[in-house]
């Protein structure tokens, strides 16, 4: 049993906006509109762009400095008191700045919160203990400025390399192992790094547009310039990507579309394509989606339980929340025998926590209710 996902790339690991949500004022009247200024459509920062020294405000712990020196590679992070997975990066930006020390690199994380907020942060112990590096406070935002919104990079942690004044990349700072070593050994392909991050900024405004089309559609449930551009997506992408496009594509048909007929003939399709793969959770997700999902109001349960069953042969019967998906599938099949011995053998294969008590309780109901007949319960 697993929640289907809608959507077609991962994010970075754990990253957050980069403002922290303020308490929105009571309305005093009626303030004219404020002047906003259009944002860039292309990242004008990105890997072999000129890198400005940070304007960077006060410098609360480790060494101070002035500017870039020749030759010395240099980690400027941005990140937050508030921001939880910059929080859990801390100690490997330390474990960083220890192995490079001699290597002439300096770490530098920037916060745009106020003065006294950093340094109470970083005078508790427990931060005081992980921080072993440059840490400094820019409210004004002007590093921000500098770096981050010219290379639209909207979530923290966020981290560049700077090298002879040259941006040599920008991430997430847990990524950024291989790069600073090739960076350091003087191996770096700077313009494979360039064409990687446009790349990437390109994808990002492709999904950003077909998110705000899928918001807009489900609003007025005209679901045709959405599709359409999904289309075009699919047949740029590599095989791969095709496949978790035409999985959302699958989704977006049978549930908030409303077009079971067609959403079928690429629910075939993608599962036929996700058995030659032996992929099993994709397999599971459709299965469980089909059966589950509250959009969907076409169940077609012989399609589901053609997918559950491919899900627990691609996983060799081991898997115990796939086989919960399958005893659901024959339930819904109107075998009550099959979800029975089914269910129990999912319980044998999960371990204790909320998702056994849950299973627990759904054998109750197979063992002592009525199964389905073919249409969803």
């Amino acid at each position: 049993m697993l929640t289907l996902i809608l959507a077609t790339t991962l994010a970075l690991p754990q990253s957050v906006p980069t403002a922290k949500p303020d308490a929105v004022p009571a309305a005093k009247g009626t303030a004219a509109p404020k002047k906003v200024t259009p944002e860039p459509q292309e990242p004008t920062m990105f890997p072999g762009s000129p890198a400005p020294f940070p304007a960077i405000e006060n410098f609360v712990k480790g060494d101070s400095i002035s500017g870039f020196e020749p030759n010395k590679v240099y980690v400027v992070e941005f990140w937050a008191t508030w921001c939880g997975p910059c929080k859990a990066g801390m100690p490997h930006l330390s474990e960083v700045q220890h192995m490079y020390a001699d290597k002439s690199v300096q770490v530098i994380g920037i916060s745009d919160e106020k003065l006294d907020v950093v340094k109470k942060f970083l005078d508790a112990p427990e931060w005081a203990e992980k921080t072993k590096y440059t840490l400094c406070a820019d409210p004004d935002r002007s590093s921000y400025n500098q770096y981050m919104k010219p290379a639209m990079q909207n979530g923290i942690p966020c981290a560049f390399i700077v090298k002879n004044s040259v941006v040599q990349w920008i991430g997430h700072p847990m990524t950024m192992d291989e790069p600073i070593a090739a960076i350091v050994a003087g191996t770096w392909d700077i313009a494979k790094a360039k064409d990687s991050f446009m790349g990437a900024a390109q994808a990002s405004k492709v999904q950003r547009r077909m998110s705000a089309l899928l918001r807009e559609a489900q609003t007025t449930k005209e679901y045709g310039p959405f599709l359409g551009m999904l289309d075009e997506a699919i047949a740029k992408a590599t095989p791969d990507e095709a496949m978790g496009l035409e999985l959302q594509k699958f989704q977006i048909l049978l549930g908030g579309a409303d077009q079971p007929e067609a959403a079928y003939v690429v629910g075939k399709k993608v599962v036929a394509a996700l058995i030659a793969d032996k992929n099993a959770m994709g397999l599971n997700q459709v299965a469980w989606f089909v059966l589950d999902s509250k959009t969907v109001k076409t169940r077609d349960i012989a399609f589901a339980l053609n997918a559950a069953q491919a899900a627990a042969t691609a996983s060799d019967g081991k898997d115990g929340a796939i086989l919960d998906t399958l005893a659901r599938a024959y339930w819904d099949s109107a075998n009550q025998k099959l979800a029975i011995e089914t269910q129990k053998s999912a319980i044998d294969k999960t371990p204790a926590g909320p998702m056994l008590d849950e299973m627990k309780v759904t054998l109750k109901k197979y063992e002592t209710g009525s199964p389905g007949n073919g249409k969803a319960i």
